[in-house]
């Protein structure tokens, strides 16, 4: 017999002993007869709850009908019987609250008190008049006391009515006591009953398990009695109002406790029965140790030791018994003998491609092009180093776009979608050494598979020296003569072109002025109060006269802008934070019955002409105020963007914003992107900005969103 059926006889035979004593020994009537002995406690319990709430509604029954008796002895119901509500009363008759009714059910008086605190408190409205519409039904009555539990705004309250009878010397009315069943009540009647004890409206919204005991209730059952859990045990009962509805029901939740002594009790039969099958586990299990344990546990402490050393050349002890294990032993130093083999011969392998791979001339780049590997360089000869001024280790630490130049780059995308398509390719393009130095290469590159994963193999050679010789200095010298020769014509024209630009600039403003101010004259006598004019030719009148006044704005900003292409820069260094701190000082007081939050990051220090920059912030700042006026709470932020690799300055507002795709309009001359009767202007204020940047070598742009505001950054070298 082989050592599996040996095992497999074992373990049948042991369960079907085990199995055996199990059926033999079943405990669920014992289980059956705990339960039973469970809903007896429950339902004990439950008319212990119930003793409880009747006790109390006798009580407040008692303290009603003595309110009442008071109340006639003192001539019934008046403006006065507020003063038998103490704090007192109260206490020593533990009430939550009492009140006093006319006989028509308006209320005469009212007191809320706490009994577990002692204090009193105000009954809220909500419950005030939740009451006073019972007592209203109640006073059509025939009037016998009532008693119950009724809902007042959500909370379950214990209360008794009872009428003072008038007669020609007493005025009657109804007297109302009562008990809030709240957290406290809860906790006293557990206590008492050693139950948790739960109340729900009828009306409201019911958990799950409360469908059935209703049911059983509504059938004549008077309490139920359900499992909730695997832990716990609930009964059941409902409560009256005072009109003899059921109002509430009741729940007492309590622990499985003669349950769990029944699952204790089958417990230990159960232990008994797994000890008498744990002896002959431990008899098998000898067995199975001797057999075949002990082998096993050698065999895979042996192979463990293999795989964690990596020592393929260690083998498997061979046993004297002809089984299983045997065989699996041979297999094991068999497969130990191919690896062994592989290895070598790998290895072997490896050794010559990687002395063609670094000592090869020509530099050997292999890049990834599959996930994140994608545009790496995984591996890099001596050679590839040395011709970029890295090292191995420090090359396969970049991407390959970062030895191309920016002009290579952009046509690098495609080389690559044509390797990975399958082409080998060859081509000139241009590289850059860790010191920066462009040099041409030439690259002859595919793809190539290795363990099933996708890579770019290039060969590439420096042909820095083949492309001098190609060009003669007889050439190299005439072309530096031809661009000397086009840059001084085009710096004359452009000094030229400038001058009259600046004349013409003038002699137009000059010669605009002139009917300009005529034309505000004459609009400003007929628009005198003696010149009798019809109201429309009074409006055209007016409408040029406007126009005047924005067309000589237009000319002064003109002539500003001009300005600033001739004013000489004088470099110092300039404070923005502060720059700009003054300019909304000035904005605040120029505009006094606006209030805007402002953020100014500060000390931000740069170098620039102090007039022109402070200038450029005015202007922005002015637009931020301005494009933010319509908000209930302006914002405007000045700081600085560190996080590219220039410094970004920014103005930013929560105003009106603009649509990004007419971006490109935003610092042209006269050109606005909203109405100008809504935000007024001349709408050269950011292509002066503009101006003023570019003067000093930087950049400006724009970022925003319509109705959320906006961004202006600017650069500064």
């Amino acid at each position: 017999m082989t050592l599996y059926q040996r095992t497999i006889l074992i373990i049948v035979s042991t369960f079907i002993a085990l199995l055996f004593i199990l059926a033999a020994t079943s405990d669920l009537i014992l289980l059956s007869s705990f339960s039973a002995l469970e809903n007896n406690d429950v339902t004990s319990h439950l008319q212990n709850v119930m003793n409880q709430i009747d006790d109390k509604l006798k009580q407040m029954h008692m303290s009603s009908r003595e309110m009442a008796e008071q109340l006639q002895e003192s001539g019934g119901v008046s403006a006065s019987s507020g003063t038998l509500l103490t704090v007192r009363y109260m206490r020593s008759h533990t009430l939550d609250l009492a009140a006093v009714y006319d006989k028509s059910g308006g209320l005469v008086a009212i007191r809320g008190f706490d009994c577990e605190k002692g204090e009193s408190r105000q009954l809220p409205a909500r419950q005030q008049q939740a009451l006073g519409m019972v007592v209203s039904r109640i006073a059509s009555g025939d009037g016998t006391p009532v008693q119950g539990v009724v809902n007042l705004d959500g909370s379950p309250v214990m209360v008794a009515f009872t009428y003072v009878k008038g007669d020609s010397r007493v005025k009657p009315g109804i007297v109302a006591t009562g008990w809030f069943i709240d957290n406290a009540e809860m906790e006293r009647i557990f206590r008492a009953s050693g139950a948790s004890i739960e109340a729900y409206d009828l009306n409201g919204s019911l958990p799950p398990d409360f469908v059935k005991a209703i049911q059983a209730i509504e059938h004549g059952a008077g309490t139920y009695v359900g499992v909730i859990d695997a832990a716990s045990v609930a009964g059941y009962f409902t409560l009256k109002d005072v009109f003899g509805q059921q109002s509430f029901i009741v729940r007492a939740v309590e622990k499985r406790r003669l349950h769990e002594q029944g699952k204790v009790t089958i417990t230990y039969i159960f232990a008994s029965l797994f000890l008498a099958g744990g002896v002959l586990c431990v008899v098998m299990l000898a067995f199975v140790r001797s057999a075949i344990l002990t082998r096993l546990i050698t065999l895979t402490a042996m192979v463990r030791h293999i795989t964690e050393k990596r020592d393929i050349s260690a083998r498997v002890p061979l046993s004297e018994h002809d089984d299983e294990l045997m065989t699996l032993s041979v297999s094991i130093n068999s497969m130990l003998d191919s690896l062994e083999n592989a290895e070598a011969g790998m290895r072997e392998s490896e050794e010559r491609y990687r002395m063609l791979f670094e000592r090869a001339p020509d530099a050997i780049i292999i890049i990834g092009v599959e996930g994140d590997e994608a545009g790496r360089i995984v591996a890099a000869n001596q050679a590839a180093a040395d011709q970029h001024g890295y090292t191995t280790e420090e090359l396969c630490s970049l991407r390959i776009f970062d030895l191309n130049t920016p002009k290579t780059n952009e046509i690098a995308g495609d080389l690559m979608a044509n390797i990975v398509a399958g082409e080998w390719l060859t081509a000139e393009i241009w590289h850059q050494k860790k010191d920066g130095t462009r040099f041409p290469i030439e690259i002859h590159t595919g793809l190539i598979k290795i363990n099933g994963k996708k890579y770019i193999l290039g060969f590439d050679r420096d042909i820095t020296q083949r492309k001098l010789t190609e060009k003669t200095d007889h050439l190299h010298l005439e072309q530096i003569r031809q661009l000397n020769d086009e840059l001084s014509r085009k710096a004359i024209d452009l000094a030229a072109a400038n001058n009259e630009l600046e004349t013409f600039n003038y002699s137009v403003s000059h010669d605009m002025r002139g009917p300009l101010t005529r034309i505000s004259g004459y609009c400003q006598l007929l628009l005198d109060e003696e010149c009798e004019l019809d109201p429309t030719a009074k409006e055209y009148v007016d409408r040029i006269y406007e126009s005047e006044i924005w067309l000589n704005e237009m000319i002064d900003a003109l002539l500003h802008l001009a300005t600033l292409t001739r004013a000489e820069i004088v470099s110092d260094t300039v404070n923005l934070s502060r720059v700009v701190e003054e300019a909304i000082e000035e904005l605040a007081l120029e505009n006094p019955e606006r209030f805007v939050r402002t953020d100014i990051e500060p000390d931000i220090i740069v170098a620039g002409d102090v007039t022109l920059l402070k200038m450029a912030m005015i202007n922005l700042l002015n637009n931020a105020w301005k494009y933010s006026s319509g908000k209930d709470e302006a914002v405007i932020e000045f700081g600085a963007d560190r996080s590219g690799p220039e410094t970004a300055y920014y103005i930013r507002d929560n105003g009106a914003g603009f649509d990004m795709k007419d971006a490109d309009k935003l610092f042209r001359v006269f050109t606005r992107l909203h109405d100008s009767s809504q935000f007024p202007g001349t709408g050269i204020g950011l292509a002066t900005v503009q101006r003023i940047i570019f003067r000093h070598g930087g950049r400006v742009w724009g970022a925003s969103e319509p109705g959320k505001g906006a961004t202006i950054f600017f650069t500064l070298p």
